[in-house]
């Protein structure tokens, strides 16, 4: 049975290699002219609680990139490659995800349309492969153009964060889930969950803090 925590609660983490899911719902608005676009970000700080470089922040612009399949299956060789592989950052989105130096991070590729069922999208994590001045790494979701489409986080229900092991992706066979409950309609960011390192162990703590800001405000936090 998934070991369920709320705002404020942690656990230990007790898998090396893991994935992170992250699903929401978005209300039906037949009036709303634009689509939702949420966007999950990692920032993997040290103890000054900042990114060392923008290596270290893993998102759907990083720079340094893994092929993928549509679906978000890497592709053999694994090896990371510059963003100049691609002839447009739409093409680079769509065909490769976004990875830390040390491939101890690797991000969801970017799905603009999310999910009605399952995980909208989903982070790699190997905690062994994590750079050794790396405390923390907290994963954050953000809407894109949330001010000028007139969207915040009040138009978007049942969200969570789970954990789970290879062959059991689906919902219900996770180790960790995290329900957000939180009002956060005024919202246009926030930081779901930390993993932070805890005497020679990791753990995964429930943050479920909202931003007025945007992903610009996340990252004038935490560089």
């Amino acid at each position: 049975m998934a070991i369920r925590i709320q705002k404020g609660g942690s656990t230990e983490i007790k898998l090396e290699k893991f994935s992170v899911g992250l699903g929401w719902q978005v209300r039906e608005d037949a009036s709303a002219k634009d689509d939702f676009d949420l966007d999950v970000s990692a920032f993997m700080v040290d103890a000054s609680g900042k990114i060392p470089t923008d290596d270290y922040l893993v998102f759907y612009n990083s720079e340094k990139r893994l092929k993928a399949d549509e679906n978000g299956k890497l592709l053999s060789p694994i090896k990371i490659v510059p963003y100049t592989e691609w002839r447009s950052n739409d093409e680079m989105r769509a065909q490769s995800r976004p990875v830390d130096p040390e491939i101890s991070v690797i991000g969801s590729i970017d799905n603009e349309e999310g999910g009605d069922e399952g995980d909208a999208e989903t982070i790699d994590m190997e905690l062994s492969k994590v750079r050794s001045d790396i405390e923390k790494i907290i994963i954050c979701v953000s809407i894109y153009d949330a001010k000028n489409r007139g969207q915040n986080f009040g138009q978007v229900e049942n969200a969570y964060v789970r954990i789970y092991s290879e062959g059991h992706e689906e919902i219900g066979q996770e180790e960790i889930i995290y329900d957000l409950t939180e009002d956060f309609s005024t919202c246009a960011s926030v930081e779901f969950v930390q993993l932070y390192r805890y005497n020679g162990t990791w753990k995964i703590k429930a943050l479920g803090v909202g931003h007025h800001g945007e992903f610009d405000e996340l990252v004038a936090k935490f560089t």
